[in-house]
């Protein structure tokens, strides 16, 4: 399970890296041809936040704590999809920034999510959970 762990922990972070300065390129104008590219890696991105998400439970992380991972790595590729229609003209830059901090939420709850495989497993690595807990 570390393994597994470590490897979908690496791929969000190598994949959030990537889609940031994807989306910094996009903001300036430049690289609009790499919009398909953006929303494949978006695609692994969610995969692995997935992946963690199952990886969690089956450490004793609470439904709740992965379903509500599971359904932000829903939101994720919808909001990416349909931002381009919302508020459209000059106030535009709003719901850019909107996507950027649901992808910055997204790798927050990534790294949480290994965070809490790990400490399951070597128990003496942590002294708190933080906001997740245990079934």
């Amino acid at each position: 399970m570390q393994v597994a762990t470590s490897v979908a922990q690496w791929i969000v972070r190598l994949t959030g890296v990537t889609q940031v300065v994807l989306g910094l390129l996009f903001w300036s104008g430049r690289a609009l041809t790499l919009l398909p590219l953006h929303m494949l890696i978006g695609m692994l991105f969610v995969t692995a936040l997935w992946v963690l998400a199952g990886l969690a439970a089956r450490a004793g992380l609470s439904t709740r704590w992965a379903l509500s991972a599971v359904t932000w790595g829903i939101v994720v590729p919808i909001f990416g999809m349909v931002h381009p229609r919302l508020l459209p003209g000059p106030e535009h830059w709003v719901i850019r920034v909107l996507h950027l901090l649901i992808g910055f939420v997204a790798m927050a709850i990534a790294a949480k999510l290994a965070g809490f495989i790990r400490r399951r497993r070597d128990p003496a690595r942590s002294t708190t959970d933080g906001a997740l807990t245990a079934a």
